[in-house]
């Protein structure tokens, strides 16, 4: 069974990588309204690449570059990829707040996945945790007939298969690198962008936006090696809940970036998502104290 300590690193990892990810997000928002999707998929994902590269090369890990074959981490990659490039092109026509409250269906689906997979044991606690944190999405997205169009069906597909990514990782073994993850997942994100520029014109880029982009990337790597790290040797259904703290940096840069204002029940839901996170870790630490105190009078 996981630590305490593994899950702390976990949770931690896995809010500071959501930061990462909205910061990305905003500049790539940025350029997508004005260029190509696919375009803009590729080129982030090239630089994505080369900033993982020079890290790994840096680490002295560039004989492990050979691992991004390994069986779990290729699928891991197409996931990854997928993921990536749904998520990007519902980006260029949603606002960041409702596209983040659609991807937060993730957690919910990959502690389901845990448990059907993993045999993780959750209790009613955390499932009810769960479901408000699930519950407090509503209140921010506020879901009318018009909330379900093809964007918001193409977020969906995102967040399956973003679970789908996270429960890949799990299985990795756990001797390869994260930042050779990470790199394979980046190298699946450009092949998939280059496949939409095939049906797009492409137009160049001035450096202005090149330079959002290479800003875009850098944030892009930093996020993704972080949630790699938050997934590996923990409890899945435990750390997976604070994935919905991309709702609050999407908030935060939604307003900042382009004058989003949440409103209060959207604030409210905020709330809910982040205390149903916290709770989970609570019941998770009651339920270890228990186990503790069980093998003492075993």
């Amino acid at each position: 069974m996981p630590s305490s300590r593994a899950n702390r690193r976990g949770v931690i990892a896995l809010v500071i990588g959501m930061a990462g990810y909205t910061v990305n997000d905003a500049f790539v928002k940025l350029v997508a309204q004005s260029y190509p999707v696919g375009e803009v998929i590729f080129i982030r994902g090239v630089l994505t690449t080369l900033v993982l590269g020079a890290i790994i090369a840096g680490a002295g890990l560039l004989p492990d570059m050979r691992r991004t074959t390994d069986r779990h981490v290729v699928w891991r990659a197409v996931a990854d990829g997928v993921a990536s490039v749904l998520y990007v092109v519902a980006l260029a026509h949603m606002q960041m707040a409702d596209l983040a409250a659609v991807l937060l269906l993730a957690p919910l689906l990959l502690t389901a996945m845990a448990v059907l997979f993993y045999g993780e044991i959750v209790g009613w606690r955390r499932w009810t945790a769960i479901a408000v944190g699930f519950g407090g999405t509503l209140f921010v997205v506020k879901p009318t007939p018009a909330m379900f169009d093809a964007w918001a069906l193409i977020a969906l597909a995102a967040s399956f298969a973003s679970a789908s990514r996270d429960l890949l990782t799990r299985q990795a073994d756990q001797t390869i690198p994260t930042l050779i993850l990470t790199l394979a997942g980046s190298i699946a994100v450009a092949i998939g962008g280059l496949a939409l520029v095939a049906t797009e014109e492409w137009r160049m880029l001035p450096p202005r936006d090149l330079a959002l982009l290479a800003l875009a990337a850098a944030f892009l790597a930093f996020g993704s090696y972080l949630v790699a790290l938050a997934y590996r040797g923990v409890d899945i259904s435990v750390v997976a809940p604070f994935r919905y703290t991309l709702l609050l940096w999407a908030a935060i840069a939604g307003f900042l970036v382009f004058g989003e204002l949440p409103d209060r029940w959207a604030a409210f839901g905020a709330m809910l998502i982040v205390g149903s996170g916290l709770y989970a870790l609570h019941r998770d630490a009651v339920r270890r104290r228990q186990n503790r105190v069980g093998e003492t009078f075993n």
